[in-house]
């Protein structure tokens, strides 16, 4: 008989088991899904690592001799223009502003651009460093604009980077006027 509880021990919990699993398994197919979540907070690290790169980019082009040396900025400029728009269109217009002054930057490198590959002036290097000191603070904020959980925007620190941004903006418009 001390052989058979074992046994008998093992086949109830073999049953148990076979009818929580199911129970289980369903229950976790009804839970909303998170894979929506963390698509969009890999899509926001993805666009964090291409501003980081645009500002670090901003900080060389500040030492470029000639307008040919912009070409890598003018590139990370548009990755970080797609990227945040992707980014706008995970999370959504209402919760999250777009960049406008990446437009402005892309259409200021071409500017300068323009006339083939020439020594860039004084002047034109003190305007990189002004951009590049506002990008470095859009990082800063953006860095704090997902919460923790990688679900929400915190719509300060959109406000925040949306301030900065319209500086920027309205700087390089300035800059493409003169």
């Amino acid at each position: 008989m001390g052989r058979l509880k074992p046994a008998r021990l093992f086949g109830m919990l073999l049953v148990i088991f076979l009818l929580i699993w199911p129970i289980y398994q369903i229950y976790g197919m009804l839970q909303p899904s998170r894979t929506k979540h963390d698509a969009t907070f890999l899509l926001y690290q993805v666009s964090l690592f291409q501003l980081e790169l645009l500002s670090n980019l901003l900080g060389e082009a500040e030492k470029a001799a000639h307008t040919g040396q912009l070409n890598a900025l003018r590139q990370a400029a548009y990755s970080v223009n797609y990227t945040h728009e992707r980014l706008v269109l995970a999370v959504g217009e209402d919760r999250l502003s777009e960049l406008s002054s990446i437009p402005q930057l892309l259409q200021y490198i071409m500017r300068l651009q323009l006339g083939g590959e020439r020594q860039l002036k004084t002047e034109e290097r003190d305007t990189l460093t002004e951009i590049r000191n506002g990008y470095k603070s859009i990082y800063d904020d953006y860095t704090k604009l997902m919460a923790a959980s990688g679900t929400t925007v915190i719509a300060s620190q959109n406000e925040k980077v949306v301030k900065i941004d319209q500086e920027l903006t309205d700087m390089l418009r300035k800059k493409l006027l003169q």
